[in-house]
């Protein structure tokens, strides 16, 4: 039986760790912590499931994977397809061009024929009576789309660590799990831990989603890139009008998702506001490269100071009577971005037997169901040749997050000269 060492056990680990299982393979895992990792940009409430790309090969992958959201009994009961209204500036040419021909895609699938285009205020609060009172504007457009929704992130790392442990996939947590880096010995590549110690297998997969550079070298292929998110407690009664609310794309202002059921807490997040954070590369003399650094050794990193004031505009925007509430537990979510927003899943120069897969450049949690499937066919070398020249290691690159159009970054400072917002203590 073929042995396969995966280290990293966030959305890409776990779902190549249960997919190698399945397959018969001996499997190992390590991590620093057990999942949900704090440092998983996944260790969350909710992430959106949707399906417009504007790449085709991802429509059909996200396709693929919201019908397994909704069938896969690993993960039955973790999907919640409240449906996502989309809401972009009229000025912002290249988030309009990136929405239409995700659609585009989406028929020409067949998918995507209960997308509706509505206006105003009024339309809005028509088909979701809880924004009665938004503040959208009569002459703007917004989108509609009711087959997509939410995955409730932290509670689907843990299905699948227990589906892997069920199917016989060995853990290591802790220093003994902490991934330092590789080194060849004996002609065989092995894994080394902070701890000292080392494993290897006949074929390494690593997975350290935005951490990766920090032990595997990229090439400049990948940047890590903070992301801001923040929370609002609901009162009961309030989460008994807000519990059925679709999520809130508003890509020029942020977005916000249906309250969690167990909490009463709603996700907030900043998508305008990004930060690198330069550091030495541990690979180049006088090179830098971003990496994160998580909230876990670092509490006052919670979100800049005027992002509270753009939180509170949200609200205000769609739903005027929860803009009251005072957010908590502020913090960095780190997604490891690539120049083009592909995947990088290929085979390490270098080292016959290790692959990575990384580059999620957020939005990888959504093929947590599936894209185990791929990382394994292209570890055994049966991937489509459209998806392995997509995700294939590449030359040397640059990557500049504020020429990805997607994404409507305002601005992008370092860690550095960000002047974070100091938390009040929350009363118990």
């Amino acid at each position: 039986m073929a042995s396969v060492l995966v280290v990293g056990c966030g959305v890409f680990g776990l779902s190549a760790a249960r997919e190698l299982a399945l397959k018969g393979y001996c499997v190992r895992a390590i991590d620093v912590y057990e999942p949900p990792s704090p440092w998983s940009a996944a260790n969350d409430f909710n992430k959106i499931i949707r399906a417009e790309y504007t790449d085709m090969i991802y429509s059909k992958m996200a396709v693929e994977a919201i019908n397994l959201w909704r069938t896969d009994p690993d993960l039955l009961g973790l999907y919640n397809e409240c449906g996502r209204v989309l809401i972009t500036p009229r000025e912002h040419a290249g988030r309009k061009k990136f929405e239409e021909q995700g659609i585009q895609n989406l028929r020409a699938l067949g998918e995507g024929q209960r997308v509706e285009y509505l206006r105003g205020s009024r339309a809005l609060a028509e088909i979701h009576p809880q924004f009665l009172h938004n503040r959208l504007g009569d002459e703007h457009e917004f989108k509609f789309n009711p087959d997509s929704g939410l995955g409730h992130a932290s509670n689907s790392l843990r299905a699948l660590y227990r589906r892997c442990r069920e199917l016989g996939v060995e853990f290591t947590f802790g220093e003994e799990g902490y991934f330092a880096g590789l080194q060849e010995q004996h002609d065989k590549t092995y894994v080394k831990t902070a701890a000292g110690t080392s494993y290897t297998a006949d074929q390494i997969l690593i997975c350290c989603g935005a951490n990766t550079d920090s032990a595997v070298d990229l090439n400049g292929q990948q940047s890590a890139t903070g992301l801001y998110v923040a929370h609002i407690r609901l009162t009961p009664e309030e989460f008994a009008r807000y519990r059925d609310i679709p999520i809130i794309f508003d890509s020029d202002m942020g977005y916000f998702f249906p309250p969690d059921p167990e909490t009463r807490i709603i996700k907030v997040a900043l998508p305008g506001t990004g930060a690198s954070r330069l550091v030495a590369s541990p690979h180049e003399k006088d090179k830098k490269l971003s990496l994160p650094r998580y909230k876990t050794e670092n509490p006052r990193d919670t979100m800049p100071k005027h992002c509270y004031g753009e939180l509170k505009a949200l609200l205000s925007k769609y739903c005027p009577e929860l803009a009251y509430h005072e957010p908590f537990n502020a913090k960095t979510c780190w997604v490891g971005d690539t120049g083009d927003s592909h995947f990088i899943i290929d085979r390490v120069p270098g080292h016959k037997n290790v692959f990575v897969a990384t580059g999620d450049s957020g939005h990888g949690y959504k093929f947590l169901p599936n894209i185990g499937k791929y990382i394994v066919a292209r570890m055994e070398d049966t991937l489509d040749p459209e998806y392995a020249e997509s995700w294939k290691w590449r030359a040397r690159s640059s990557f500049d997050p504020l020429a990805m159009d997607w994404r409507v970054a305002k601005e992008f400072p370092d860690f550095g000269d960000i002047d974070w917002w100091v938390e009040p203590k929350m009363k118990l």
